[in-house]
């Protein structure tokens, strides 16, 4: 390990040593395409890590539109942007300098707020996960859970319906044998961890066995990565993974960090950058919205 005369050690150091305790669902994509913004030419706002909250914002138009300008032969569709802050820690006492937990709770919350902009795409007319208008993705009419009648299997039978029909959408769309099933929303995260009276399994266990012979990621979506601003109800989105594109402008990282000596403040600059989830073709991305019967 390296240090200066105050314990300060390397940002790669303090990387190689986080504690990863939220991982972005949205990078269960296996297919991620990186549009790198250049971060020297950006001026970073300065906050104070005992005041403020963890709220990057976007780092300069100029920036945005000279990567536009790179990305647009390749992508046309895709905005790639930055967003950062800069953090300053004051009052350090020598030897104390203990800032790897810092680094971890911001790199948390800038995940967080990462995974959440790939949901809804963002600004620049990105679009996303959850909320899209790209044409290729493929949107089924809501579908409804019936309210309990006896036991409860009409609920497993209708859930293992919907299943059963986002299957034969991609056998008649991608064909594709590898895919990633998001589940969103409290309703249908609770729903799935249900079993009924005779059953020996769970409503989870009926759907994933709808896409035997597949190779299946399911992946449930955190409730901390869907904006309180949006109501987007409950839902299951199925992935082709060799025909979707996770494109971004870098993950959450730190990406500078260093000591003023003349006030005695440690500072340390964070980023990351834009997201867009891009089918290549036509149904690549299934959307299905799930309703509960009242």
């Amino acid at each position: 390990m390296t240090s200066d005369i105050r314990g300060l050690r390397t940002k790669e150091e303090y990387i190689e040593s986080a504690s990863i305790s939220y991982i972005p669902s949205i990078l269960a994509i296996p297919n991620k395409i990186l549009h790198p913004v250049d971060l020297k030419k950006i001026s970073f706002i300065e906050h104070v890590i005992e005041k403020d909250s963890i709220n990057p914002s976007i780092l300069t138009r100029e920036m945005t539109e000279i990567a536009v300008a790179k990305a647009s032969q390749r992508i046309s569709s895709f905005t790639p942007y930055a967003k950062g802050i800069k953090f300053r820690k004051d009052n350090l006492v020598s030897g104390e300098m203990n800032l790897q937990s810092m680094h971890d709770d911001i790199i948390r919350e800038l995940s967080i707020q990462w995974d959440r902009l790939a949901m809804v795409g963002g600004e620049g007319g990105n679009n996303g996960l959850i909320v899209s208008s790209d044409s290729n993705v493929l949107t089924s009419a809501s579908a409804e859970i019936p309210l309990v009648s006896g036991d409860g299997f009409n609920q497993i039978q209708k859930a293992k319906e919907i299943a059963v029909n986002l299957n034969l959408l991609v056998n008649d769309n991608t064909a594709s044998s590898s895919l990633t099933v998001y589940f969103y929303g409290s309703a249908l995260l609770a729903f799935l961890g249900k079993i009924t009276a005779n059953q020996e399994t769970d409503v989870r266990s009926h759907i994933q066995n709808a896409f035997a012979g597949k190779n299946v990621n399911f992946i449930d979506i955190s409730a901390l990565a869907l904006p309180s601003s949006l109501s987007l109800g409950n839902g299951i989105i199925v992935v082709s993974n060799e025909l979707t594109e996770l494109q971004h402008a870098g993950l959450p990282n730190l990406v500078k960090q260093g000591f003023e000596d003349e006030d005695e403040y440690y500072w340390s600059r964070y980023f990351f950058g834009s997201t867009q989830v891009r089918p290549r073709t036509k149904g690549a991305v299934i959307k299905q919205a799930i309703t509960f019967e009242a």
